[in-house]
């Protein structure tokens, strides 16, 4: 995962510092720092050929805001959010003009049954927001917002319950299923190894309801639910690779590419909805 950040991780950790920093027993009530968990849906979310499987995730965070009047309050913080979606097709089939390791010009021809890709993404994210909330011990509140947020892990893993490839050779006419060391071959029970997949930045509309009851003369419980949806693609590639790659230097090991990188998938986004809990102190 040599794509992802690193300085924006430094920056982010140096401003979770300063964000606790500002808020001290001794300031005035016009300050409120929150740290929060919340879940459980979190999934990609794309257009596919097959079907799309929207997985659990988690997040955690903690948030500076700073309040105009009573009522109203701008605020900022960091986060780290997990997503987990399952790719799933009953068949699939591709076939493309390669060489072999001899240097003769074939066809490659690969079908995959009840094929299945699970996903799993990690993304810090920054939201920015602003807070309306009632007067009273209880009260309630809306806020809403925007988050930008940057990939900190990205991986997938294929399974297969079939593979069948083999080679046509039109200068033969003559299509082989086999031997296996040459690539061809029908197998059972494939599963590729895990692998890791660069996925952009992301930029989420940001949206939270729901009861903030306080507890003491600074601190409050919010008990609310949230949504947070991906206004951008965040992987924005070409997306014309072939599911199955054929290696002429080891046949014998194809190569697999993620669903997100071939035409069965495309426009692919973050969402995250659930219950958010807040604990406050102001």
């Amino acid at each position: 995962m040599k794509k992802y950040i690193s300085n924006p991780i430094k920056s982010l950790t140096i401003a979770g510092l300063l964000i606790i920093c500002l808020n001290s027993y001794g300031q005035d009530k016009k300050q409120e720092i929150s740290i929060s968990v919340g879940g459980p849906f979190s999934f990609l979310k794309y257009n596919s050929a097959g079907e799309t499987v929207h997985g659990n995730g988690i997040n955690a965070g903690i948030r500076y805001s700073y309040y105009l009047n009573e009522g109203l309050s701008i605020g900022i913080g960091v986060e780290y959010q997990t997503y987990n979606s399952d790719a799933k097709f009953g068949y699939l089939a591709g076939q493309y003009m390669t060489t072999d390791a001899e240097d003769e010009n074939f066809q490659f021809r690969y079908k995959a049954t009840n094929l299945r890709e699970e996903q799993k993404l990690g993304y810090i994210n920054i939201p920015i927001g602003i807070q309306f909330e009632t007067p009273g011990t209880s009260q309630l509140y809306v806020a809403a917002g925007a988050k930008i947020g940057f990939a900190t892990s990205g991986t997938y893993e294929t399974k297969m319950q079939n593979l069948t490839t083999s080679g046509y050779y039109p200068q033969y006419n003559v299509e082989l299923f086999s031997p296996a060391f040459a690539g061809f071959a029908s197998t059972d029970n494939v599963t590729a190894n895990k692998q890791d997949i660069d996925t952009d930045v992301s930029y989420s509309a940001t949206f939270e309801t729901g009861l903030k009851q306080k507890i003491g003369d600074r601190t409050a419980i919010y008990i609310g639910v949230y949504l947070d949806y991906g206004l951008n693609n965040i992987y924005d590639k070409n997306n014309n690779k072939n599911l199955v790659q054929y290696n002429p230097e080891l046949p014998v090991q194809l190569q697999y590419s993620s669903v997100l990188e071939t035409p069965y998938a495309n426009d692919v986004r973050l969402v995250s909805y659930g219950l958010k809990l807040r604990f406050a102190l102001r």
